[in-house]
């Protein structure tokens, strides 16, 4: 590994492990019930109960599972991709794959976690309390604002995080 190279992949996963914790020391919200949805090749499942929704889709070719939890989660995989997307105490999270793997998770109120990935993946999208995070295809970037969110796009070197006061880009 080169030292920029090095360097790098440091930043990186001091980024992850930073997101994570602050992530998981946020409050949790009292919970109405969860749901979880897995769609394997060619299959399409959706769940609703009061506020906690579910939902998967995939092709002949794909996987996807989705979990909601007091909150929204919906993953739909095409063209020998996989995803995952789920929603926890008051969250959406949203992951669309096609020929990659991508995640979304959103955990706690009015956080939005969306990941879209067009063969460039992995990417991995988190968001907490109030955060708003989008990985998209290359062509598109990430982006990161309110609360603390992370958006990564691997292959295509993306990636955004916000502790809900400074964003920090890579690109």
């Amino acid at each position: 590994m080169e030292r920029s190279t090095a360097g790098a992949a440091g930043l990186v996963l001091g980024v992850v492990a930073t997101a994570l914790g602050t992530l998981m020391t946020t409050p949790a919200t009292a919970s109405a019930g969860s749901l979880s949805c897995v769609s394997p090749p060619g299959r399409d499942t959706t769940s609703v109960i009061d506020r906690t929704a579910c939902g998967a889709k995939s092709d002949p070719s794909s996987n996807s599972a989705a979990l909601g939890n007091d909150g929204v989660g919906f993953a739909d995989a095409a063209e020998a991709g996989a995803a995952l997307g789920a929603g926890v105490g008051g969250g959406v999270g949203a992951a669309e794959a096609r020929g990659g793997g991508v995640a979304a998770i959103a955990i706690g109120p009015k956080s939005v976690a969306i990941g879209t990935v067009a063969g460039s993946g992995p990417a991995l999208v988190l968001s907490g309390p109030g955060g708003q995070a989008l990985v998209a295809d290359p062509a598109r970037g990430v982006v990161c604002s309110g609360g603390p969110a992370l958006a990564i796009n691997f292959l295509a070197g993306q990636a955004c995080f916000t502790d809900g006061v400074t964003v920090w880009r890579v690109s």
